[in-house]
């Protein structure tokens, strides 16, 4: 999961936003959820391997006001694996920071498919180069769908955080 990290930070460096949070709806069709991104998102999609098993992940993501901003998707064959996907995401994303497994809190995506690694998490960690950050995290799916939406900064914008969690939609 290293190199969606890796892709993460590229996608945001590739972001052409200014620092100002300017918000604004996005429904990508090959998403299958709608966000409020503060910027203009760029899109990439890759091929990942979840739990021994390759998938196609579509990210969008941009940077403004000393944040990036970002919401994946993929599609797992079994919707079986989607819990355990969940759990190989967060815990991928507290590797990543070289940070404690973060402790999960409800958070409700309208359209979301109830499951119990879905929630809210606050990763506090370290960058390959040792600074510090923090990763806001959201995992959500629907059926056989997971998302992950994140700020990854310095120092998050609490308000801005809630606003970008709380656009998210899933539109199946």
């Amino acid at each position: 999961m290293r190199s969606s990290w890796s892709v993460l930070w590229g996608v945001a460096l590739l972001c052409a936003c200014s620092q100002a949070l300017e918000w604004r709806r996005v429904q990508p069709t090959e998403l299958g959820a709608r966000a409020l991104f503060p910027c203009r998102p760029a899109s990439l999609a890759r091929e990942v391997t979840v739990l021994r098993t390759r998938a196609q992940m579509v990210m969008f993501a941009c940077a403004a006001g000393g944040s990036t901003y970002a919401v994946a998707g993929m599609t797992v064959s079994d919707v079986g694996d989607v819990t355990a996907t969940m759990k190989f995401m967060r815990d991928a994303a507290a590797r990543n920071l070289d940070a404690a497994e973060p402790h999960v809190r409800a958070f409700a995506v309208p359209g979301m498919t109830p499951n119990p690694q879905a929630g809210r998490s606050t990763v506090v960690g370290r960058r390959p180069d040792g600074s510090a950050v923090t990763e806001h995290l959201l995992l959500f799916a629907y059926g056989a769908s997971v998302y992950q939406a994140s700020v990854v900064s310095d120092k998050p914008d609490e308000s801005a955080v809630a606003t970008f969690f709380g656009g998210l939609t899933v539109t199946p």
